[in-house]
C-alpha cells in the first residue's frame, strides 16, 4: 500500500533546502523555527500576529508570528507568507494548501509529483527520490542540526 508523503526540494535565500514537505491537509504553510535560523533571517523581522493553530502532534500553540519568503520551485519563484513555529518536525518546510491554491498546484503522493501551468506550460516537480529535481540533494534534514551551504 502507498504511503509515502510527498517531499521536494527548493531554493530559498540562495540556499538549497530538501524535505520540504507538501501537504494537502494543511491549512498553513509553516516555517519552523529552526529553518528560519538556518536561513539566518533576523527574527525581529518577523510579521507578529495571534494565529493559533493545532499542530500534527494535537498540541494547540501560537504561532511565533508569519514571514514572507521567496522560494524557488524549479524554475519559477514565488514570494510564500509562512507561519512560524517552535516544533520539532521531519520536514525543514511545509507547503499546505495556502501554497498549493495560490499556484494551481495539483500535487499527487501516489505518483511522487506536483504539477502546475506558468506561463502556458505545465511544469512538473518530481518529489524526492523519485526522479531528477536539477537540485543535489545538499540538506539533509536540519531537525538533526545541519547547516545549509550556498547554491
Amino acid at each position: 500500500m502507498h504511503n509515502k508523503a510527498l517531499h521536494v526540494t527548493v531554493m530559498c535565500r540562495d540556499k538549497i533546502i530538501n524535505r520540504v514537505l507538501v501537504d494537502d491537509g494543511s491549512g498553513l504553510n509553516i516555517c519552523p523555527l529552526l529553518t528560519l535560523r538556518q536561513l539566518k533571517f533576523d527574527l525581529g523581522k518577523l510579521q507578529q500576529n495571534q494565529v493559533n493553530v493545532r499542530a500534527f502532534d494535537g498540541v494547540q500553540r501560537n504561532t511565533l508570528g508569519a514571514v514572507n519568503l521567496d522560494v524557488q520551485i524549479g524554475p519559477v519563484e514565488f514570494k510564500v507568507e509562512f507561519q512560524v513555529l517552535d516544533i520539532n518536525t521531519s520536514y525543514n518546510l511545509l507547503l499546505g494548501r495556502p501554497f498549493i491554491h495560490m499556484v494551481g498546484a495539483v500535487p499527487s503522493t501516489l505518483h511522487q509529483l506536483m504539477k502546475f501551468v506558468w506561463k502556458d506550460q505545465e511544469l512538473v516537480i518530481y518529489g524526492e527520490g523519485s526522479h531528477s529535481n536539477g537540485y543535489a540533494p545538499i540538506v539533509d534534514n536540519i531537525s538533526r542540526g545541519c547547516d545549509f551551504y550556498g547554491g
